[in-house]
């Protein structure tokens, strides 16, 4: 709808402060001549909106301009309303900022949705920490508080932190650029020495504020994160294994695995209670992790790689308890 589109327009300008009508056109799926089509109907209706030409030039708001939270669709109301169960804002210290802005924005929600909305929060429950109770959002305590304001405030830190790799501890002072939270595990996003890292908070032991701005450039922490992400990934060759697994384990297994497919039987059972599956992980090593995990309730028929591992494993660790 045009109305949405508008509305849309005029957050987009409100964010960035001014935009391209090629960018705006791409961001609202629409054409340039749309675009500016739109700008002159805000303009008519009283939007300070504008443009601008040159080679910075685009479209406008007075930065100044203000409007209230209208036209929200039901859709967006339940949307936005499921995020107040998410766990985020309470795990990093603003559970109480959060719930400001919540009804904020509640009493912003056209009437004939706020009971839905309400009702959407109170049905839809978000928890990455599942059944098991996981480790501490942070091991800092008060210091997470000074990792934040470093972030925002754009000062260096100097942190002492436990590397994965080994049991040694690091200090290194680095530039914050924000924070991630990728399942449970929270990210701090810095550069150390120019080269960009992310340091898991549960890691981090120690942290001073120093008094020294940050003097590089600013990044997209998410464009980072993903690229990162994608680099780690690209680090494994998946492998797929056919195994046999006692039923009652079958649950466990899929949650473990990166796929997983009921298949039709390979040879004879070991017994009754067996479904023939198949199992793809991330690399050998995931694979032999997870298998060794289930113990005498799978068998693997193929391949023979991974069987050959998990008998050098089992030898080794029938070894150590022997001796």
């Amino acid at each position: 709808m045009r109305a949405d589109r508008l509305l849309s327009m005029i957050w987009l300008l409100r964010t960035h402060g001014g935009l391209s009508t090629a960018e705006l056109a791409q961001r609202l799926e629409v054409s340039r001549r749309t675009v500016l089509r739109d700008v002159e109907a805000l303009s008519t209706a009283g939007v300070p909106v504008y443009c601008e030409r040159g080679a910075h030039g685009g479209v406008r708001l007075l930065p100044d301009y203000r409007t209230d939270v209208t036209g929200l669709s039901e859709d967006e109301s339940r949307a936005l309303f499921a995020a107040i169960s998410s766990w985020g804002p309470d795990s990093i210290g603003l559970g109480d900022a959060f719930a400001s802005g919540v009804r904020k924005l509640l009493a912003a929600v056209p009437d004939a949705y706020r009971d839905l909305s309400i009702e959407v929060a109170s049905r839809i429950v978000i928890d990455p920490h599942g059944w098991l109770p996981r480790p501490k959002a942070s091991q800092l305590g008060d210091g997470f508080a000074t990792v934040q304001a470093a972030v925002f405030a754009r000062q260096r830190l100097q942190l002492t932190y436990h590397s994965r790799r080994t049991a040694s501890v690091q200090e290194v002072v680095v530039e914050p650029h924000g924070l991630v939270s990728a399942g449970s595990d929270w990210y701090l996003c810095a550069s150390e020495d120019e080269r960009v890292r992310f340091f898991k908070i549960v890691r981090i032991e120690s942290v001073v504020l120093l008094a020294e701005p940050c003097s590089g450039p600013e990044i997209n922490v998410e464009e980072v994160w993903q690229e990162h992400r994608a680099r780690f990934l690209d680090q494994f060759t998946p492998v797929v294994v056919d195994v046999w697994i006692r039923s009652k384990r079958w649950e466990e297994a899929c949650e473990w695995t990166m796929r997983f497919n009921e298949v039709e039987a390979f040879g004879d059972p070991p017994g009754d209670g067996w479904l023939p599956v198949r199992l793809e992980f991330m690399d050998d090593l995931h694979a032999v992790t997870i298998l060794l995990r289930l113990g005498s309730d799978v068998r693997v028929e193929a391949p023979v790689e991974v069987k050959a591992k998990l008998l050098d494993h089992a030898d080794q660790i029938a070894a150590l308890y022997r001796s």
